[in-house]
């Protein structure tokens, strides 16, 4: 699913469909390398290495006979970010090497990976957008998760997709912007099971140019047809949608929308019909603002809330939505890497900032051909001063299919502390909890994570952690606990 943003306007969503994945990407390092105008000395750069020792005492995440491992895990890793006047380019990647010393898993390489970048190839006309991402997810979503995604493999795939996105933007004075794209990309999986696919699709957006001050408006025509190995037929989506938001005082903006969306499943029920939206946004001061809708789409009613509120030193965000989408699609928002923090800083090594997670998210979807209607609510809060940086998050997911017995909820709670205690030390603190409720398993898991690091150097320290979690499920073979304790080392060189 796809859907539309103001041409040259802030990337906010205004309301109803929420926000297109960016687009701003790139295929491989070479394809921005290729391009003379990226010069060196703007890059920044930076090459890593993390190797960790872990003991758990349940590494098949099982009830009962529970089997203990010493896991090592080597994972080197490269970061190349660069922004110039023609090309770009957001480049992470990790081979993680693990090794089973008891061989209650297979030895393997997971390969971690998030490419983005964009190259100007006409000046102000025509350009090309490139991206290429690996990471490992549960097939199903009720599956088993361990601590760091170590143990409990059994239910994981690797999910590898790549893409290229030509587009062409002309201006036509200062009346009226148009973009015409074309993108092409192709999803694979390691395991059997999910089916991989190929995915082109067509968007055509006209919108308002420099001209219109108290008047933003745009229409767009967007067609979508993916292509699933194992199904004979096709899924195919168009929607065609208008928009307006009218200024009505410096503060206050009302947004409507209009249009049609027509679904053409190969599992799903075929779905169709009309679209329309009511909005208006508040922005009392630059450092906040709040967006609300409410409509009708083709699967039923449609809300939409976004807030947020700034300070020097916190972040309150709020957001709900509704969307029609396919797990090719959701999977696909997910960022394995964040290149920036709460606050808007450029991180240096996102990996690196990565390795801090304990386990990764529970509410993945069930990694199928289906569309479902999706409700989301994620509220978070961030504080941050020069020592210490904590925050709460809470998340909310449901997924409606046309089986009922394949709905899911999935409610998520998350805390987390980092003090600098002294000038060379810092101390973590993690707790997180997820109650998962579908036909044929419910569970409760509560996960803690208790760790302290050491600078070593500018760019070196070593740490280690102990964590806990506990998975309480109906029916009770889906319960297990895992312990375990690490003890790791990186640098930066």
């Amino acid at each position: 699913m796809t859907t539309h943003r103001m041409i040259d306007k802030p990337k906010e969503p205004v309301f109803g469909l929420g926000e297109r994945p960016s687009l701003q990407l790139a295929l491989c390092i070479a394809f921005a390398c290729s391009t003379s105008a990226v010069t060196a000395a703007d890059w920044i750069i930076s090459p890593a290495i993390l190797v960790e020792q872990v003991y758990t005492d349940n590494a098949l995440l099982t009830q009962d006979n529970e089997e203990d491992d010493s896991i090592t895990r080597v994972r080197p890793s490269l970061s190349l970010y660069k922004e110039g006047a023609r090309a770009s380019l957001d480049f992470n990647y990790a081979p993680e090497y693990r090794h089973y010393w008891q061989d209650t898993e297979d030895n393997e390489v997971v390969h971690l990976l998030r490419a983005e970048g964009n190259v100007e190839l006409y000046e102000n006309t025509l350009f090309l957008d490139g991206w290429a991402n690996a990471d490992r997810s549960n097939v199903t979503s009720s599956g088993r998760v361990g601590l760091n995604g170590l143990t409990g493999t059994a239910d994981d795939t690797d999910v590898y997709a790549v893409g290229l996105s030509p587009y062409l933007t002309a201006r036509f004075g200062g009346y009226s912007v148009l973009e015409v794209r074309y993108t092409g990309d192709r999803v694979d999986y390691s395991e059997d099971g999910p089916s991989d696919s190929v995915g082109h699709s067509v968007d055509i957006v006209l919108g308002s140019g420099s001209y219109f001050t108290n008047q933003i408006w745009e229409v767009s025509a967007f067609q979508k047809r993916v292509d699933y190995e194992s199904l004979d037929d096709d899924n195919e989506s168009s929607i065609f949608r208008a928009e307006l938001v009218q200024q009505l005082t410096h503060q206050w903006a009302l947004a409507f929308a209009a249009g049609y969306e027509e679904y053409v499943l190969a599992v799903t029920e075929d779905s169709d019909g009309s679209l329309w939206s009511l909005g208006a946004i508040y922005t009392p001061t630059p450092r906040t603002r709040i967006a609300a809708g409410f409509g009708e789409r083709s699967f039923g009613d449609d809300y939409f809330v976004d807030f947020s509120h700034r300070s020097s030193r916190t972040l309150f965000t709020a957001e709900y939505e509704r969307d029609f989408i396919s797990a090719r699609d959701e999977v696909g928002r997910q960022t394995l890497f964040q290149r920036q923090d709460a606050f808007g800083n450029l991180v240096r090594d996102p990996i690196l900032e990565d390795a801090r997670s304990v386990t990764r998210s529970g509410t993945t979807p069930a990694l199928t051909e289906d569309f479902y209607e999706i409700q989301r609510s994620i509220i978070e809060f961030t504080y941050q001063t020069p020592r210490t940086l904590s925050g709460i998050r809470g998340a909310y997911t449901e997924r409606i299919y046309d089986d009922s017995a394949r709905d899911t909820e999935d409610l998520d709670i998350a805390l987390n502390f980092v003090r600098r205690l002294t000038r060379l030390t810092e101390g973590v603190v993690e707790i997180t909890w997820h109650d998962h409720d579908e036909a044929l398993l419910t569970y409760d898991q509560w996960v803690a994570s208790l760790g302290l690091s050491y600078q070593l150097g500018s760019d070196a320290s070593v740490a280690m952690s102990l964590s806990h979690m506990e998975r309480d499920a109906d029916p009770e073979a889906g319960s297990y606990e895992e312990n375990h304790v690490s003890v790791s080392f990186n640098t930066r060189f």
